[in-house]
This record gives structure tokens, sequence and C-alpha cells, in this order.
């Protein structure tokens, strides 16, 4: 373990797997041990990218059995942080914009095959159903 890497490139390196093994809501991640041998990385480090991946509502934790791949409809994270960020007429536009910018991204990327890139336009379309609640749009 010779390699040094930030939290945020063994965050990636675990979504890469996560990708690549085609992984789906529910499906049990690698082992701690097994993700610290193959990204090259401290078992410290990948538990501390799972606890980000964890907060994030990416993952979960069952205590004695594994980590997950949890379902982001599960997750309040976006709710609360959109019910914080309006606090203004001139916020309020600033995620209208936003908005389509959402709008552009998951229409656009709708039919892509990639596990990830599913994940990732269910996740925009949780941002937007949120933006759109508290724009008023």
């Amino acid at each position: 373990m010779t390699e040094k890497k930030g939290l945020e490139s063994v965050i990636e390196e675990i979504y890469m797997i996560i990708d690549q093994e085609q992984m789906q809501v529910g499906q049990k991640l690698p082992s701690e041990r097994y993700l610290s041998e193959n990204l090259n990385v401290s078992r410290q480090s990948v538990r501390e990218a799972l606890r980000a991946l964890e907060f994030l509502g990416i993952i979960y934790v069952k205590r004695g059995e594994g980590t997950y791949l949890a379902d982001i409809d599960s997750h309040q994270l976006f709710e609360l942080i959109a019910k914080y960020l309006v606090r203004s007429d001139k916020q309020r536009r600033e995620l209208m914009e936003f908005q389509k910018m959402i709008e552009d991204y998951v229409e656009e990327k709708t039919d892509e095959k990639s596990t990830v890139m599913s994940y990732d336009n269910k996740i925009m379309r949780k941002i937007y159903v949120i933006l759109k609640k508290y724009t008023g749009q």
C-alpha cells in the first residue's frame, strides 16, 4: 500500500467498481479488504470513502453483513439541502436555472446504458423534483 490517494479519488474508484460490476440497488459491494487490496489503499481510506458514500445516501451498511448499494429515493439529504438553499428571490431564480440544467442533463443521458450513469440520472431526477418543489415550478 505504497500509493497515497485522496478521499475523493478512492470514492471515484469505488464508484467505478459499482459501474464495472453493473451493480443494482440492494446488491452487496465488495468487502473492505477486497477494495483496499484492489485500490492499493489502506482499509482506513476505504472506510472513510464508504462513510462518505453512506452519508450521501449512495450506499448503506448492515453491521456484520456488508455494504450495499442504496436506493437514492430513500435518502433525504437533497431535500434538506434544497430547503435551506431557497432564502431569497435571487436564490430561487438561480435554482430555476440549475433546474433547467438538470432537465437538459437528464434528457441527454436518459438512454445511457451505464449503471453509474443511470444511477446518476436517478439522483438528478430526484434533485429536479426537489428543486421543482422549492422553486414553485
